[in-house]
């Protein structure tokens, strides 16, 4: 990436872009300034002058990177399938990161990055037994060993030599045997760009830019015909020091073993049949609910599975509660008994006739069911988690108790002075709550006015009348104000001073609204609801949420007139909350939405897999009867193995794929690389075009690789059997000849990936 490219725009969801490269302006390391001003002296030039230099330092990783840089790793951590055809790769979050350093200062395109991957046996023993590794520190490794080579690297100013850092170690024979060559780096690493709009948060770039560095390494296997697997240890290494021996003529035999620093690393065992994969994953999502060969959607509505038919009053009641998402729990009356309850969470197998109910208390919200002398406990219990919620957020206790404060002043202030005979009168909508008495009092003290208050001072005074005082009956105060706050005027007064005030109250009330401070047990109160490696659909209870909103605003109401202004107000918060729903995501992602329409339906999936595990960026596509595209509003990770994801309306079907920053290297079964089209034209960009064989499975002939049987690619830009020409060649003999006809990372990648999986599943809607 040589030019700066503007990545404001989106591109659509399920697309990709690459590019070669993102090389920072500078590379890490110690810099100065320097700024040189000459002077004349009797019209002499001193060139010497006045100088200053200002010393600074442009960091980046070098000894270890933070976990956090860690976006994806393929194959799957502790995974087990099979991989014989695939290059592991690792996918970063920070683009710039394999160029922040140089391997080769004459070309700040090579990254000084590098995936290898290992057999147990091909690394020394290390403290670490399962990756093989060493942890020392950057001191004691700068030091070296005898007969060891290792990178000679010059420590920065802001590396703490008593920092830890991790190394590996292995014999110069398997590092010249795999390690990629200098001009083959090139190759290996490359910037992609996809659309993060719906995939789950997790710190992800906004304009969707990830620097992935592969392996040139296909994974290891058991030999042809053998069964059992193989232990595959990945390392991130750094090449940084290593220059002079990434060459295939390297001299290292004044040298035993070599040591690099390894700032990434992750296992897998690769076995021969087919074992762990996306596909295998998402069939195994409905396995159980599989009827003649086809997944019933019934199955996958969030509820626990609906008992027999017993063919009896009681069991159609069971079932028709179950049915329903509901949940037999253990209760206990306010009078002592213990006894069960039906509850039902906020996400719902069905969509709740909507309420417009208000509850001052929980037992208020408690159902009974005279039928069956049971109670439904669903909306009290919602009613107590969102109190409970809210106290525990002092925050927000904090802004309610200053809303209700705020509120009761400007009503009193309204009351004042549309009644006190000593205003001049003024529509409601005209008078300014804000507006203090010595901000009126300017507006009426005229020049005029003070004229005539001295005038009266020199004037005879007429004679003092007899009047006859009577001591009116003082209104009832309670009276005056309800009557006030029943005027329509007065009503939509503070209506519009009520969404003036309550911005940071409504803000809460709409992540409220998205679940983001629900307990996940009072979401899915009993987990065979939702098992393992399971997908399960539901509807959000709205009926649900504003009990819990009520619960959260139930505090400080006092008083009747308190009563009165919280009736007054809540409708118009929970109005505003609605509207920033969909904003939500926006604020956290910083992702720019066009559609902003509250929803009229909220409805969602939760997804209880190691797919989420493994992809936890997983694309998500859901579109309605339509075909038209729903509006993701929230998609979480709850836990390692656990998505939520709600939508703006119901989908009819929901599309899951991996993600495309995770797209995995390899070849297909035969041992071919697919040809891609590059070229804009008839054909799409990254149609397939055909195929060229690159690799023996069988390992009986070399083709692209570095000996026959070797799983080490050759790439070898400059040798006519190398991988990099035969691919030119293939592109050019399919149409679509490489841009200035070479082989750059970009290109490289895409005619190297494995195509995507994805699984559609139908929504029951």
């Amino acid at each position: 990436m040589k030019h700066q490219k503007d990545f404001t725009n989106d591109i659509p969801v399920g697309d990709l872009e690459l590019y070669d490269n993102y090389i920072p302006a500078l590379e890490a390391g110690n810099y100065h300034i320097t700024v040189k001003q000459p002077l004349y002296s009797t019209n002499q030039l001193d060139d010497d002058g006045v100088s200053v230099t200002q010393d600074f330092m442009v960091t980046a990783p070098q000894f270890f990177i933070d976990k956090a840089q860690v976006i994806n790793m393929y194959p799957v951590p502790g995974s087990t399938g099979r991989y014989n055809e695939v290059l592991p790769n690792i996918v970063l979050k920070d683009a710039e990161l394999p160029w922040e350093r140089a391997v080769d200062e004459s070309n700040r395109e090579t990254p000084w990055l590098a995936l290898m991957v290992f057999e147990e046996k091909e690394l020394n023993t290390g403290d670490n037994t399962d990756d093989k590794s060493t942890t020392t520190t950057i001191g004691d490794f700068l030091q070296g060993q005898t007969g060891v080579l290792q990178p000679q690297l010059t420590r920065e100013d802001d590396i703490d030599p008593k920092g830890s850092c991790k190394t590996i170690s292995m014999s110069t024979a398997t590092f010249q045997a795999n390690v990629p060559m200098l001009d083959e780096l090139l190759y290996l690493s490359h910037i992609r760009r996809i659309n993060t709009g719906n995939s789950a948060i997790g710190g992800l770039n906004e304009h969707g830019l990830f620097s992935v560095v592969a392996c040139n390494r296909f994974c290891l296997t058991p030999p042809d015909g053998q069964q059992g697997k193989v232990k595959n240890i990945v390392h991130l290494v750094s090449l940084e020091g290593m220059k002079d021996y990434l060459h295939k003529n390297a001299d290292l035999s004044s040298y035993q073993s070599v040591s690099l620093l390894s700032l990434a690393s992750w296992t897998f065992q690769s076995q021969s049949d087919t074992g762990y994969s996306f596909g295998k994953l998402a069939e195994n999502l409905v396995a159980a609910e599989v009827i003649n060969n086809n997944a019933d959607p019934s199955l996958l509505w969030l509820r626990l599975p609906i008992p027999a038919d017993r063919n009896t009053d009681a069991n159609a009641a069971v079932r028709k509660r179950i049915s329903d998402g509901y949940l037999p729990l253990p209760w206990q009356t306010r009078s002592g008994e213990s006894t069960f309850a039906w509850y039902r969470g906020p996400l719902a197998p069905l969509l709740p006739t909507p309420s417009t109910a208000h509850y001052n208390t929980a037992d208020a919200a408690l159902i009974f069911d005279q039928t069956h002398g049971i109670f439904d406990v669903t909306l009290a219990a919602a009613w107590e988690t969102g109190r409970e919620i809210a106290l525990a957020d002092a925050d927000f206790m904090s802004k309610v108790k200053e809303f209700r404060k705020q509120l009761n002043l400007i009503v009193d202030k309204l009351l004042h002075r549309s009644t006190s005979p000593y205003f001049a009168q003024q529509t409601i909508a005209d008078i300014d709550p804000y507006e203090t008495v010595e901000e009126r009092l300017q507006t009426i003290i005229t020049p005029q006015l003070i004229a005539t208050i001295g005038n009266t001072a020199t004037q005879k005074q007429a004679a003092p009348a007899n009047v006859v005082k009577t001591r009116a009956v003082p209104p009832d105060p309670q009276q005056t104000l309800a009557t006030f706050l029943q005027r329509s005027d007065v009503q939509e007064r503070l209506q519009q001073i009520v969404a003036s005030i309550s911005d940071e109250l409504s803000d809460w009330m709409a992540r409220f609204q998205l679940l983001y401070p629900v307990p996940f047990g009072k979401m899915v109160a009993d987990l065979r609801m939702l098992p393992d490696e399971s997908l399960r659909f539901f509807y959000v209870d709205k009926n649900w949420l504003n009990a819990g909103i009520d619960g959260a605003m139930s505090f400080g109401i006092d008083s009747s007139k308190a009563k009165m202004l919280h009736d007054l107000a809540l409708p118009v918060i929970q109005q505003a909350a609605q509207q920033k729903i969909k904003g939500i995501r926006q604020q956290i992602t910083g992702r720019h939405i066009l559609d902003t329409t509250p929803p009229d339906v909220m409805s969602g999936f939760l997804l209880r897999s190691d797919m989420v595990k493994a992809w936890p960026t997983l694309t998500i596509r859901a579109k309605d009867a339509n075909d038209n595209t729903l509006n993701i509003i929230r998609t979480d990770l709850l836990a390692p193995n656990l998505l939520l994801c709600i939508f703006d309306e119901v989908p009819d079907n929901v599309t899951f794929s991996e993600p495309q920053e995770s797209l995995c290297f390899g070849v297909n079964d035969a041992g071919e690389a697919v040809i891609r089209n590059v070229v804009s034209g008839s054909n799409a960009l990254g149609q397939q075009m055909g195929s060229v064989a690159i690799r023996d499975l069988n390992g009986l002939q070399q083709l692209c690789m570095r000996a026959a049987g070797s799983h080490v690619l050759n790439l070898s830009p400059g040798e006519n059997n190398g991988l990099v020409q035969t691919l030119q060649r293939a592109m050019s003999a399919n149409n679509t000849p490489p841009p200035n006809g070479a082989l750059t990372s970009g290109t490289f990648a895409l005619q190297m990936m494995k195509s995507t999986e994805a699984v559609v599943f139908q929504s029951q809607s």
